[in-house]
């Protein structure tokens, strides 16, 4: 018996310092304008009609950028995100966005960080000068990371056990770069200096690796925004393209289920086969679709009646590479049959035409929901063209979702299974079999 604790989409999971948003009314004749600055910051705007604006800065400073030594650093970027600038104390900046009914958030990814504000469009400009100001001027006062720890500890203590999975999958499959954990390792709290992640910030948030979004305002401003900020032209951080290399990692925790994700190689972001890998993703099963209803999906039928569980396939793809396969939690009695099964499925992908089907149409439906709301909006149309320097509405990607054949399908996942399984498992893994017994 399946339920419905993994119905999700793992896609990208994001962690973020923020408050809540409101869904833009958009214009039927609205398009996406973009274009690259001189200084190379990629620049891009969606106007809408929407009475509430989203901004989005984002930089190439996610996880996979960070040095070796210095590991946790883009998390604590993250979380320092809104504290005393050059400018303005943290008081103040959360005293004056407040005052207009802005609200700003710092989420981020192993790619990107995003800084983003909300704001209605008659205060649009006061938020922006705070926006500028937190992204610009960041001063990292060693005492502000001090008083910061118990969030990063907060942080490490709410983790849900499959995003540990997910996180260590990560981990066992590319080692370095991609496999930087999202999250600071408890032992390192407190132990990265002010001036580690100074330096991490100039080399990192500098115009050749920035993007600037706009929903509900004009690619002119847009550009204005991306113009005044001030952002440091010293020597970038360097990454080496990940290397998939298989492997697993497990972290024993305890309790009554066992969280497993399983993996092998996929295809980087803006490529086809990334496409139709989320499709096969979507077709391998979500859960249930309806509340208290029966799980038929094709994950759900090779695991069996084998008590509660949940069960969920997923895709994520980065720059230069990309993970596809599945995340199960499940009874620890039952772990070895459910693991056994799941991985001859991912080995084994064998989807009919109406899985394919039933996974186009959840694909589109979460790409176009998306699209509703403002703040994933902009990050998405930021990502894109960090990316791939292009830009496609929610509209073209759902069509080219439409426009993908089943054989497409097939010859993506059957690229994909001739890779080596890695496995990140979390909880009580007794009786998880490890990933050579698969």
């Amino acid at each position: 018996m399946s339920s419905k604790t993994l119905a999700t989409p793992l896609i990208r999971h994001v962690t973020t310092r923020g408050y809540a948003q409101a869904a833009p009314a958009l214009k039927r004749d609205a398009r996406i304008q973009s274009s690259v600055l001189p200084n190379k910051t990629f620049v891009a705007a969606l106007d809408n009609g929407s009475p509430v604006a989203r901004v989005t800065i984002a930089f190439k400073a996610g996880s996979r950028y960070e040095p070796q030594s210095e590991l946790g650093v883009a998390h604590l970027l993250r979380s320092a995100a809104g504290l005393t600038t050059k400018n303005a104390s943290a008081f103040i900046i959360s005293r004056k966005l407040a005052q207009i009914g802005a609200s700003f958030s710092a989420s981020g990814d192993r790619e990107f960080i995003y800084y983003t504000v909300e704001a209605t469009q008659n205060n649009l400009q006061q938020a922006l000068e705070y926006l500028n100001n937190i992204v610009s001027n960041q001063e990292f006062r060693p005492w502000e990371l001090s008083d910061n720890i118990p969030r990063l500890q907060y942080d490490l203590a709410a983790l849900p056990p499959q995003v540990r999975a997910v996180d260590l999958l990560h981990k066992a499959a590319y080692r370095r770069g991609l496999g930087n954990s999202l999250f600071i390792a408890p032992k390192k709290i407190g132990n990265i200096s002010s001036e580690s992640l100074q330096h991490f910030a100039a080399s990192t948030l500098t115009p050749g690796r920035c993007a600037v979004t706009i929903i509900g305002n004009s690619q002119e401003n847009a550009t204005l925004v991306a113009q005044a900020l001030q952002l440091p032209t010293a020597s970038e951080a360097q990454s080496n393209p990940s290397t998939y290399h298989g492997g697993e990692l497990r972290k024993e925790m305890g309790g009554d289920l066992a969280h497993v994700a399983l993996a092998v190689q996929g295809a980087p972001a803006g490529s086809p086969q990334s496409l139709a890998l989320a499709v096969a993703a979507k077709a391998l099963g979500n859960g249930p679709i309806t509340k208290w209803g029966a799980d038929n999906t094709p994950l759900a039928k090779a695991i069996g009646n084998i008590g509660p569980f949940a069960a969920a396939g997923f895709n994520v793809s980065y720059s230069d590479n990309g993970l596809f396969g599945l995340v199960l939690s499940v009874p620890k009695d039952e772990a070895t049959t459910a693991v056994k099964a799941a991985g001859k499925l991912l080995k084994n992908p064998n989807l009919s035409a109406d899985a394919v089907k039933a996974g186009k149409n959840q694909l589109k439906l979460q790409v176009l929901t998306e699209a509703e709301e403002g703040t994933t909006l902009a990050e998405s149309i930021a990502s894109q063209g960090l990316y791939t320097g292009v830009v496609k509405s929610p509209a073209e990607i759902a069509a080219a979702i439409d426009q993908l054949s089943n054989s497409d399908i097939s010859q993506a996942l059957s690229n994909a299974a001739k890779n080596k399984i890695s496995m990140g498992a979390a909880g009580n893994l007794t009786l998880v079999p490890y990933v050579d017994e698969l």
